[in-house]
């Protein structure tokens, strides 16, 4: 397998004779059996920065292996496999249906990814597809699983001239974009070809929401060569590797961030840039959109080769008007340049005609050092983003991740929680919080990851956001890469440890167990599950195998936990992608992402 593949996958470079050293404790990239999977999949085929790589051997004797486990028929009525094509890109669309309706709800609380308009969130997952019988090579599946509807929906790309990678929903948002109040999904595919010159350059479907659930039939597609949408499409753009939804004109449709993080920005390669497509009554429209970069005057900073910016996104209120404000991370920004800390997090103001070009401030690592003894550095600041009301003074804290924190070990992790304020970001009064914080469950240790994955929402159903942070390298016991999650309450003086809770499969409340490499907490949301005000919680084990898989190729799962005044309550029950199997298809790591208001970063 192709080193260089891989490690660009992981969100890392190899050394470069022309790259400043980097600090002798930044962090590395540690490899598990499931990481390097995930990476096969990446890179079968791949064009990266212009190089053709051959398919890994290791993958193609994956669709063998497991077409020699045996399949038992679901207890669901499996339908044809049908097509739809746009702008000469196809997407797969299989159907399950349930043999009996369900009840329909009627839910209450704020809903994040209700595609059938019932008030209760619905479900949808990533995963790697294996075992299919397809009209063409998929690149990736979504399955829907509805709260309402009886059917589950299973959205698939396709593999296009021999080559490409498993990168279709690799970015998985919700959003209500025509303003109908059911939610649309949003799927990028950032390593799509382009139709026109061949590039594998990215793009994004959007499927619209209804009574019924998705209608995949009314699905539009962006990508670069789209009417409207600036720049051009070129290899390894990776245009829809991060996506956020939100209201940023004030309309009271949402808008759609777009990140392509690996986009030249002149001659400098993988500086990073960011699409804007506003809501209208018929959905997302080119028409309009924003393109954002750091060499324009309202962006701070400026564009260099490997700063990633719009690795990840965000969109939530900050402030106090009616506009919805934008987050963009450059977790790469000052990479091996400063010794005390990297990565730098821009906020961009929404206004009536969109992002503002006035008043953006960003902060950098390096500017939130604590400074406290303990030896921690914010190495990659923004590889995680998220908005929302810690302390319920209406106005919406930035919470920010950097998994690669020193916490004093490398890779330990972190978070910082930048106040909501007129003025915009600052490292003035940032709360920088770790394993080590006072009330927080656990040790940091090198390789957590603590804040790679974060959610934020009301949990507990006080008014105040509470923020769900994934450890997905959390070694449980002697079990490396196990992984774990944290909830952090939100309180009158902003997040706090009091009152913290930690869950990992070990816990007692919580199905299967703790193994080396299930990467439970490698994707969380925060959605409402159970019809109640407080929201819930989903959190995937892509990693995790179950009965009837092969040794070393994981189905995966994700396991809900109820929200309620104290926090979260695990449920007996887990959903894999053994479960999800039809006739068709059978999704495997389940779990890679699940729909919420943004996704992107890192893949753990």
């Amino acid at each position: 397998m192709d080193r260089t593949c891989v490690r660009r996958f992981q969100g890392r470079r190899l050394p470069d004779a022309t790259r400043r050293p980097r600090p002798p404790l930044q962090p590395t990239t540690r490899s598990s059996h499931f990481g390097n999977l995930i990476a096969r999949l990446w890179c079968r085929g791949a064009y990266r920065n212009g190089v053709s790589m051959r398919r890994s051997a290791a993958f193609l004797v994956l669709p063998t292996v497991l077409a020699s486990l045996v399949i038992s028929a679901p207890a669901k009525a499996a339908e044809d496999v049908r097509t739809i094509t746009r702008d000469g890109v196809v997407l797969q669309h299989h159907t399950v249906s349930w043999m009996k309706t369900p009840t329909r709800f009627r839910g209450m609380g704020v809903g994040r990814s209700d595609f059938d308009g019932d008030g209760v969130d619905d479900i949808a997952v990533t995963g790697t597809p294996s075992n299919y019988t397809l009209p063409a090579e998929p690149t990736g599946v979504v399955s829907v699983r509805y709260s309402s509807a009886p059917k589950i929906d299973y959205l698939m790309g396709v593999l296009t001239g021999g080559s490409g990678c498993v990168c279709f929903g690799m970015a998985l948002v919700a959003g209500d974009f025509n303003g109908d109040r059911f939610d649309d999904l949003a799927i990028g595919d950032p390593d799509e070809p382009d139709p026109k010159n061949k590039t594998h350059a990215g793009g994004v479907w959007v499927i619209p929401g209804s009574g019924t659930g998705l209608v995949v039939d009314s699905a539009i597609h962006f990508n670069q060569d789209s009417p409207g949408i600036p720049d051009s499409p070129e290899t390894f753009d990776q245009f829809g590797a991060a996506l956020a939804a939100g209201d940023i004109n004030g309309d009271g449709r949402e808008d759609l961030a777009i990140g392509a993080w690996a986009e030249a920005i002149g001659s400098k390669a993988m500086a990073g840039a960011v699409t804007v497509l506003f809501g209208g009554s018929a959905g997302l429209t080119a028409t309009g959109a924003q393109h954002l970069h750091q060499d324009l005057a309202s962006v701070p900073g400026a564009a260099e080769a490997n700063d990633q910016f719009g690795y990840t996104l965000a969109i939530g209120k900050v402030d106090n008007n009616r506009y919805h404000d934008l987050v963009i991370g450059a977790p790469r920004e000052n990479d091996g340049v400063s010794w005390d800390g990297s990565g730098m997090v821009t906020l961009m103001w929404g206004s009536a005609s969109g992002v503002s070009s006035t008043g953006a401030t960003s902060v950098t690592g390096a500017a939130i050092e604590p400074n406290d003894g303990t030896g921690t550095i914010a190495w990659y600041l923004g590889d995680a983003v998220a908005v929302g009301d810690v302390n319920g003074d209406g106005l919406g804290e930035v919470i920010v991740g950097a998994s690669g924190a020193q916490t004093p070990d490398i890779n330990g992790g972190l978070i910082a929680a930048f106040p909501g304020r007129a003025a915009g970001l600052s490292s003035s009064g940032v709360q920088v919080i770790t394993q080590r914080t006072a009330g927080v469950p656990g040790d940091p240790a090198g390789d957590d990851r603590f804040g790679g994955v974060l959610a934020v929402g009301d949990v507990t159903g006080d008014g105040r956001a509470d923020v769900l942070v994934g450890a997905p390298g959390d070694q449980i016991g002697a079990k490396a890469g196990a992984g774990s999650i944290t909830l952090l309450k939100g309180a009158a003086g902003g997040l706090t440890g009091t009152g913290a809770q930690a869950f990992d499969q070990n816990h007692s409340a919580v199905p299967d167990g703790s193994e080396t490499g299930d990467k439970f907490g490698s994707a969380i949301a925060l959605l409402n599950l159970d019809r109640t005000g407080g929201l819930d919680a989903l959190v995937a084990s892509p990693g995790e195998e179950v009965s009837g898989d092969l040794a070393g190729y994981p189905s995966g799962v994700v396991n809900p936990f109820y929200g309620a005044a104290g926090g979260l309550v695990p449920q007996n029950k887990t959903w894999s992608g053994l479960s999800e199997r039809t006739e068709i298809l059978w999704p495997m790591n389940y779990g890679l992402r699940i729909a919420g208001p943004q996704s992107g970063g890192p893949l753990f």
